[in-house]
């Protein structure tokens, strides 16, 4: 599965999430399903509703951690795509 730079991605409304120490866990309602991810999963899953594209997020988390932009875009392009496969994002 491609994921598109500029391609949109909504967060699937039956999601809940907690964070615990420092991890993040979303369930899925329907599913009873959860996900675990890290503490920049779960700070990417935060601001998805304001960076909603693979370059939109790629680029704020290289301006806030300065980390390669290219190495950054393939670690985001590889998350959404779990997420994606988790049933938690949906493509707009």
């Amino acid at each position: 599965m491609t994921i598109l730079a500029n391609q949109k991605l909504l967060r699937q409304e039956n999601i809940e999430t907690a964070e615990l120490d420092g991890e993040w866990l979303l369930l899925n309602i329907d599913t009873h399903g959860i996900t675990k991810v890290n503490e920049l999963g779960g700070y990417i899953w935060s601001i998805l509703p304001e960076y909603p594209t693979v370059a939109e997020l790629a680029g704020k988390i290289h301006s806030e951690y300065g980390v390669e932009l290219e190495t950054v875009k393939a670690d985001v392009q590889a998350f959404v795509k779990m997420l994606l496969e988790a049933g938690l994002l949906r493509n707009e």
